[in-house]
C-alpha cells in the first residue's frame, strides 16, 4: 500500500484551490512537498513547476501573474535564508496590494529531530517575523491538523478585501510524516472571501446629492481597474456625470484616450473643482496634489469636499508608512468597488432621476467640452513632444516608447512592466492605454528587481491566448535579478523584453544632481557611483549566455521598430522569448 505524507495533502490543498502553478528557487526545507509535486502519483492533480534562481524573481513571477490574470500562482521558499532573499519582492506586492500565497520551509521545530548544523541555523523562532509586518496574515503552525486550518485561513484571508500577501511556515518534520488518521482537507468553498457590500443608501444619497450640486466634480482613480470588469462602467458613469477623471494608474483603471481623462495635463484645470471623488486611491495627497493647492493637513485649500471610496482604512502596516500622509475627508466609506460603480451608474442613468433635469444635463455637457478639448491639446502636445526628440543624436526615452507602439500597435499587446516612473510617465503619455488589463502598472513598493520576473509571470498567464507581452526593462532593474533570464528561456515564455538602457540608475543620478545643485557643488560629479558608463554592461550578449533570441543592439532612433517587429515576428513564430536592448540618453 503506496504511504501518503502529509505534503500530498499540501498538495491537494493547492490543486483544490485552483493554483495550477507554483513558483519557487529550490530549497531542502520543503523538500517534502517538492517530492509531493513531483511525484507520479500526484500527477494528476500537482501544479506545474516554475524554476528560479532566487527567491526575489518566484515572488514576482507569482505577483505578475496574479495582476495578469487575477489567478494565483503559488509560491514557495526556503527556510530563512529563502525568505529573506523573498522579502523585498514580498513587500512590493504588499505595497502592490496583490494577493499572493507563499509557503515557507522551516524547522524541525523539535530541536530534538534536527541535523546538526544546517538544520540548526535553517530553523526559525517565529519565523514569520521576517516578513510579519508587510503580510495581511501569517502563521508557524505545528502539525498537521494546525497547518491545514492555517493553509485556509491564509488562503481566505489574502482574498479578502484589501487583498495583500499572506505566509504560512511549514514545519520540516510535519511535511514529512505519514498523514494522520483523520486529518483531511475542509470543502473547497471554506476559502471563499468575506465581502465587502456595494455602497449604502445612506452614502449613495449622500453623493448623490454632492454629485448634483457639484460644478467641477472630479474622479481620482488608481487602483480600481485590478478588476478589469469596472473600466466600461467607470467610464460610462464619468460620461452620465461629466466627471473630469484623473488616472494615478496603478493599474489601467480608465483609457488614457477618452476625452474626459485629463490626467497629466496641468493643474490649472481642476483648481477650482469643488468635489473629489477618490476611488481606491492610495496616495490621496500625492493624488489632489497634483490637481489642487492643498492646505498643510493635505487638503484642497479650495475647501472642495472630499470623498474616499475604497479599503486603505481596512489593512494598514505597523511598520511600512506606505498608508501615506493623514488626510481628514469630508466622507469616507469602505465599499466594494464594482458594485458601488453600479450602484453610481445607475442613479446617473435614470431617465426619470434627477440627473436627467435639464440643468443638470446642460453642465454636464458643457465641462464635458472643456474636459474634451484640455484632453485634445495635451496628447497632440506629447506627441510633438516625442517626435522632437527623435532628431536629437541619442535615442531619448519618449522617441523609443512612440517608436515601441508603432512596431506593436497592431497587435494585442499587453504591458506587463514599464520599469521606472519615466518610462512609465511617457508610456501612458503615448500609449492608447485603452483595453482592460492590457497595463499592469507599476512595482508597488518601489523595489527593483521586480519588472523581468513579474513579466515572466504576466506572460506565463497569456501564454495560450494571443496577446503580445511586452517588458520595458529598465537597465538598472534587470541588474538585481538577470537570472530571471534563465527561467524565461527554460520555459519558452512568450515575452518580448525591451532593455532601455540609459546606462544608469537615472533616479540616483537625479538626486545626486539635485543635492549637488541645491549645494552649489558641481552636478557633472552626479553620474559617479550611479552609472555604468565606464563598465558597461552587454544585455545582448548576457540574453545569448540564456539561450535567448537577441537581436544587436539598437543605438538610433530609426531602427527602433524594425528591430521590435523583427522580434515579434520571431516570438510569433517560435513562441519564444526575444530580446532587443536599446541605448538610450
Amino acid at each position: 500500500m503506496t504511504t501518503t505524507y502529509f505534503s500530498d495533502l499540501v498538495v491537494e490543498f493547492l490543486h483544490q484551490q485552483g493554483i495550477d502553478k507554483v513558483a519557487f528557487n529550490p530549497g531542502a526545507s520543503f523538500r517534502g512537498v517538492h517530492d509531493s509535486l513531483v511525484h507520479a502519483d500526484n500527477a494528476g492533480i500537482a501544479p506545474g513547476i516554475v524554476m528560479t534562481c532566487h527567491e526575489e524573481v518566484a515572488v514576482a513571477v507569482a505577483h505578475g501573474y496574479h495582476k495578469a490574470s487575477g489567478r494565483h500562482m503559488g509560491v514557495l521558499v526556503h527556510a530563512n535564508v529563502g525568505l529573506l532573499h523573498a522579502s523585498m519582492a514580498v513587500f512590493n506586492a504588499w505595497c502592490d496590494r496583490v494577493p499572493l500565497f507563499v509557503l515557507g520551509g522551516n524547522g524541525p521545530v523539535d530541536a530534538g529531530k534536527r541535523r546538526p548544523w544546517i538544520d540548526w541555523i535553517h530553523t526559525s523562532q517565529n519565523i514569520e517575523s521576517v516578513l510579519k509586518d508587510y503580510v495581511k496574515w501569517c502563521d508557524q503552525p505545528v502539525g498537521q491538523r494546525a497547518t491545514v486550518e492555517s493553509l485556509y485561513r491564509a488562503f481566505k484571508l489574502m482574498n479578502t478585501p484589501m487583498h495583500a500577501p499572506v505566509f504560512v511556515a511549514l514545519d520540516f518534520d510535519v511535511q514529512e510524516q505519514p498523514l494522520e488518521d483523520g486529518v483531511r482537507l475542509l470543502p473547497a468553498s471554506a476559502t471563499e472571501p468575506a465581502r465587502l457590500p456595494a455602497l449604502g443608501d445612506e452614502d449613495l444619497d449622500d453623493l448623490t446629492r454632492r454629485l448634483l450640486d457639484a460644478r467641477l466634480p472630479v474622479l481620482v482613480v488608481d487602483f480600481s481597474g485590478r478588476d478589469p470588469g469596472t473600466v466600461a462602467p467607470l467610464v460610462a458613469l464619468a460620461e452620465a456625470l461629466g466627471l473630469a477623471v484623473v488616472d494615478r494608474g496603478n493599474r489601467m483603471n480608465f483609457p488614457t484616450t477618452h476625452p474626459l481623462n485629463v490626467s497629466h495635463t496641468g493643474t490649472d484645470l481642476l483648481a477650482e473643482a469643488d468635489l473629489v471623488v477618490a476611488l481606491e486611491v492610495q496616495d490621496l495627497v500625492g493624488a489632489l496634489g497634483a490637481i489642487l493647492p492643498l492646505t498643510d493637513q493635505g487638503t484642497p485649500a479650495n475647501g472642495a469636499d472630499l470623498v474616499t471610496i475604497g479599503f486603505n482604512e481596512l489593512l494598514t502596516s505597523k511598520w511600512a508608512a506606505d498608508y501615506q500622509q493623514f488626510v481628514p475627508v469630508t466622507r469616507a466609506v469602505a465599499a466594494d468597488t464594482a458594485g458601488t460603480v453600479a450602484a453610481l451608474r445607475a442613479a446617473a442613468e435614470d431617465p426619470d432621476g434627477p440627473f436627467a433635469a435639464p440643468a443638470f444635463v446642460e453642465r454636464r455637457e458643457e465641462r464635458a467640452k472643456v474636459f474634451a478639448a484640455r484632453h485634445t491639446e495635451a496628447r497632440t502636445d506629447w506627441a510633438r513632444q516625442a517626435e522632437e526628440t527623435k532628431a536629437r543624436p541619442r535615442i531619448h526615452v519618449a522617441g523609443a516608447v512612440d517608436e515601441i507602439h508603432r512596431a506593436v500597435r497592431d497587435e494585442e499587446w499587453v504591458l506587463t512592466n514599464t520599469g521606472s516612473l519615466t518610462i512609465d510617465g511617457w508610456v501612458k503619455k503615448l500609449w492608447p492605454l485603452e483595453r482592460p488589463g492590457s497595463y499592469l502598472g507599476l512595482n508597488g513598493g518601489g523595489g527593483l528587481g521586480y519588472g523581468l520576473g513579474a513579466s515572466i509571470g504576466a506572460a506565463l498567464a497569456h501564454q495560450d491566448d494571443p496577446a503580445l507581452c511586452v517588458d520595458l526593462q529598465a537597465d538598472g532593474d534587470l541588474l538585481y535579478t538577470p537570472s530571471a533570464l534563465w527561467t524565461l528561456a527554460a520555459y519558452d515564455v512568450p515575452l518580448l523584453v525591451v532593455v532601455m538602457n540609459n546606462r544608469l540608475y537615472l533616479n540616483s543620478t537625479q538626486h545626486a544632481a539635485r543635492i549637488a545643485g541645491q549645494r552649489d557643488r558641481d552636478i557633472d560629479r552626479a553620474h559617479i557611483a550611479t552609472s555604468f558608463y565606464d563598465h558597461p554592461v552587454d544585455f545582448v550578449t548576457m540574453a545569448r549566455s540564456y539561450g535567448i533570441h537577441a537581436l544587436p543592439r539598437v543605438e538610433r532612433i530609426d531602427a527602433v521598430a524594425p528591430a521590435v517587429r523583427e522580434a515579434v515576428a520571431h516570438i510569433k513564430e517560435h513562441g519564444k522569448p526575444a530580446l532587443v536592448e536599446i541605448l538610450m540618453e
